[in-house]
């Protein structure tokens, strides 16, 4: 299994020694529905920068990752207080700090996460682990979901599962289409799902696209929280 996560989080705006670094991307016209409603940049060192309509920063990064311990404390914005975690565990917290980004929200101390986990066969992984996924979760949390709400698509015979965390700011993409995460998944549509994820969650449940695939992923999210109505027919739900 390769497993790789997917942070985002909002930060004040960057200091004019990364503004002057920073090269600007083209976001594909049919995936963002606002012209101007984001503006995509990067660093050479691989790291993406966000720009909203507001003037809103944001900072997403990748980490490959194989255990549970290291997914959880991946996402983390500050080192967390009721642990000793090294700094070498904490990647997103060094990324900041070396940079000297600071994140807007000082009240959660974790980044958005998208978790890609590429697998053989969905089928041979427990639903336990796929909802640990789904939730970011380490090894020492508890086991707090009672279902598995997810969609699936289907690509040349390999199925590729979209499953939602539940009050935890994160979400899982596990596939068994190598080519798929290679090609689409980990360069590209892993952080536009989180970009649409933010969108969603701060415009009541709206998700910025017109494509089929956003809007299904949008009808999930809104299935394990309490504020947006959704189409129960559009997903699959499975007990733990």
């Amino acid at each position: 299994m390769r497993i790789t996560t997917f942070v985002m989080a909002a930060i004040e705006q960057p200091g004019d020694e990364t503004l002057s670094e920073l090269y600007e991307e083209e976001l594909p016209s049919y995936e963002i529905s606002k012209k101007g409603l984001y503006t995509l940049y990067s660093l050479e060192s691989g790291e993406r920068l966000i720009k909203d309509e507001n003037d809103t920063w944001y900072v997403c990064a990748s980490f490959e990752r194989k255990t549970f311990h290291e997914i959880k404390y991946g996402r983390q914005l500050f080192p967390p207080p009721y642990t000793d975690i090294p700094i070498e565990q904490l990647p997103f917290v060094e990324l900041l700090q070396r940079y000297k980004w600071t994140p807007l929200n000082a009240h959660y101390d974790k980044a958005l996460c998208h978790v890609v986990a590429v697998v053989d066969d969905i089928d041979s992984v427990p639903l336990e682990f796929q909802s640990r996924l789904a939730h970011a979760d380490g090894d020492d949390d508890p086991q707090v979901a009672h279902s598995l709400h997810y969609i699936e698509s289907k690509l040349n015979g390999k199925r590729t599962r979209f499953i939602s965390g539940w009050e935890s700011h994160s979400f899982a993409t596990i596939t068994e289409s190598h080519e798929f995460a290679q090609n689409i998944l980990i360069p590209t549509s892993s952080w536009l799902y989180l970009l649409y994820y933010e969108h969603f969650r701060h415009h009541r449940g709206a998700i910025p696209s017109d494509q089929m695939m956003p809007r299904l992923l949008g009808n999930l999210w809104a299935s394990t929280g309490n504020e947006v109505p959704y189409n129960k027919a559009l997903l699959q739900i499975k007990k733990i």
